[in-house]
């Protein structure tokens, strides 16, 4: 993965650190110096003692920028940077190179290229995998770019970060708006949102997605619930006597189910965002008083579970006992198992990573615990 100290990817750093432990791949930290501020060493340092404080494999370069005729600094530094990467990918036989681009670097790449009269495929933007091959001093070498933060804010990545007690670097030229990019992020999209719509981001966002094709189904899941699946024996909610014990399964996944869920009817089934999850701890417990909910597709209204039991006509006996997942440290529902899962932790595209949640009965006398 390419970290240059910020905070975007010194996030993506702590995500891929805790992701390969369980999804069995091999991460290397990869560091360019382009010898450009000052204190660009001491962003070196950093990403060095951080790859090695999470036991990830470093390697870095220093370079002197020489510019080609006609050519600019950025794009001496891109060239030189590329130059590198491709090396790495030759030399130890990487898959892919991560990067931490992010929604916010998507918005503002839509927001250039409109300006600049850009047609669909430019509107398009940052893509989530590339593939470009790019001439070096050994020839014509590959290389295949991933970005798997696309989906995410840059103030959910700095939180996340803060809640991990993780510091990381700030790029001094990142605020001066004589830069076309900083200008964009400092005052246009500032502005655009206070006037025009303040959830410009978002929505710039899912213009380029539906250029790229990412988004074929138009919008994120809604689950069905028992007010809006078809009135048929099997959808509605059994009224036998509730298990005593859950299991809940927990799955790496892909986007999000559209299966027929119903309250009171198992086995239920969701997928939730693992960007969302990353970091959290989550907890079973069963429903108490005042919960409530902030359901996808409710523009982040909250319900009350009661309201959402009552709607359902879940049998008391289910109410009861039926367990919703949590996050352990607020206390923030995030699924109520056959209704629909919390906004903050639904699943952003069909091609988000996700973790699929099945909750059954127990057929044992296990209880169900926590999962991170």
């Amino acid at each position: 993965m390419a970290v240059s100290g910020g905070a975007d990817s010194t996030a993506l750093l702590l995500l891929m650190a805790s992701l390969q432990r369980t999804e069995g791949f091999s991460a290397v930290v990869l560091h360019v110096d382009h010898s450009l501020r000052p204190d660009s060493a001491d962003d070196a340092r950093f990403v060095k003692k951080l790859a090695h404080q999470y036991h990830l494999p470093f390697y870095g370069t220093r370079v002197q920028i020489r510019r080609r005729s006609r050519e600019s600094l950025e794009m001496a530094a891109r060239r030189e940077r590329l130059n590198f990467f491709a090396q790495m990918m030759l030399e130890l036989k990487l898959d892919a190179i991560a990067t931490g681009h992010h929604a916010d670097d998507v918005a503002e790449t839509f927001l250039m290229r409109l300006a600049r009269g850009a047609g669909p495929e430019g509107l398009a933007g940052i893509k989530p995998i590339s593939r470009l091959t790019v001439e070096t001093p050994t020839g014509r070498l590959p290389i295949v770019f991933i970005r798997p933060l696309l989906n995410v804010r840059d103030s959910d990545l700095r939180a996340y970060l803060q809640r991990n007690g993780q510091t990381w670097r700030e790029d001094s030229t990142n605020a001066d708006t004589s830069i076309l990019r900083n200008k964009v992020r400092h005052v246009v999209l500032p502005w655009l949102k206070a006037n025009f719509d303040p959830h410009l981001t978002e929505h710039l966002c899912k213009s380029a997605a539906i250029l790229r094709g990412d988004l074929t189904l138009a919008e994120p899941e809604v689950p069905a619930t028992a007010s809006n699946v078809q009135e048929t024996d099997e959808s509605k909610p059994s009224v036998d006597t509730p298990p005593k014990a859950f299991t809940l399964e927990i799955a790496p996944s892909i986007g999000f189910t559209r299966e027929p869920q119903a309250l009171g009817k198992l086995p239920a089934v969701a997928c939730l965002s693992r960007t969302a999850l990353a970091g959290r701890t989550l907890a079973l417990r069963t429903w108490q008083a005042g919960d409530r909910i902030a359901p996808i597709g409710m523009n982040g209204k909250s319900r009350k579970l009661q309201d959402v039991f009552v709607t359902a006509k879940t049998p008391p006996a289910w109410r009861h006992v039926l367990p919703v997942l949590v996050d352990a440290a607020t206390d923030e529902v995030l699924w109520v198992p056959g209704y629909r899962v919390a906004a903050s932790a639904a699943v952003e595209y069909p091609n988000s990573p996700s973790w699929r949640f099945t909750l059954n009965q127990e057929l044992t006398n296990q209880n169900p615990g926590r999962s991170s």
